[in-house]
């Protein structure tokens, strides 16, 4: 069986050594060619070696780890990012479905880490596209990158209308009427993109995108979104609806 040859980018030598260990005790697929404590080393590492996978740290000192991938004009290489519990970076990968490990590692996420990477280490497309959503997203969330079939679609958090639950799916609408089926339960949606304020939970079975109401009629109990698309406002979400709505 062909290893998959990998570069773990980390300033700490704990961090490095735990990594490794776990490596070479859970992941036998994974040979590391070299481990790296900076940008300036990874540079020089990744270019050397050219490992399919590459385990990058992003808090460092002088670089972060995003600062490597400005020194490669292509991404080649599969990137499983490690990262300290920081709720942002986490949504950030989650909405660039780009896989990340949380310090401490946890050993059954980096095997379901690696067993990602085997199968998509030939589609470095999806990896480009992937990696330039996170990019996108570092400062404030503007793109989403959405399950759909065997594939992602990226989508312009802009373009997005509403989500609606359907048992153990969501139904994702766009305003150029599509609409995307993805295997995740609405609350995965809430906690994703609700404090972003641009986003507001109306009922049990939708979220919607506050910039796209152009009527609230309390009357019926319910939003008019563009394209004269229809969604109830529940009574147990009404008060933090409207709270949104008029500041």
């Amino acid at each position: 069986m062909n290893k998959i040859q990998a570069v773990i980018v980390d300033d700490e030598l704990n961090a490095r050594e735990n990594l490794r260990y776990l490596l070479n005790a859970f992941c036998k697929e994974v040979e590391i060619v070299s481990e790296v404590a900076n940008v300036d080393e990874a540079t020089v590492a990744i270019n050397k070696h050219k490992p399919q996978l590459v385990f990058l740290d992003i808090e460092m000192p002088r670089k972060n780890g995003f600062q490597l991938l400005d020194e490669f004009s292509e991404i080649d290489f599969q990137i499983i990012f490690i990262t300290a519990y920081d709720m942002y970076a986490i949504k950030a990968f989650e909405v660039a479905a780009i896989d990340y490990l949380l310090k401490p590692i946890d050993i059954e996420r980096l095997q379901e880490a690696v067993k990602k990477v085997k199968k998509s280490i030939k589609n470095t497309e999806f990896s480009k596209a992937n990696l330039n959503v996170l990019k996108e997203n570092k400062k404030a969330l503007q793109k989403i990158a959405i399950p759909y079939k065997t594939d992602y679609v990226i989508l312009d958090i802009d373009n997005v209308l509403c989500i609606e639950a359907d048992r153990m799916y969501s139904v994702v609408y766009t305003k150029n009427n599509k609409k995307y089926m993805v295997a995740k339960k609405l609350s995965y949606y809430e906690n994703l993109l609700c404090n972003k304020k641009d986003f507001v939970r109306l009922h049990r079975s939708w979220i919607v995108n506050i910039n796209k109401i152009e009527v609230y009629s309390k009357k019926e109990k319910e939003v008019t979104l563009e394209s004269d698309f229809k969604v109830p406002v529940s009574k147990s979400y009404k008060e933090n609806f409207e709270t949104l709505f008029y500041t």
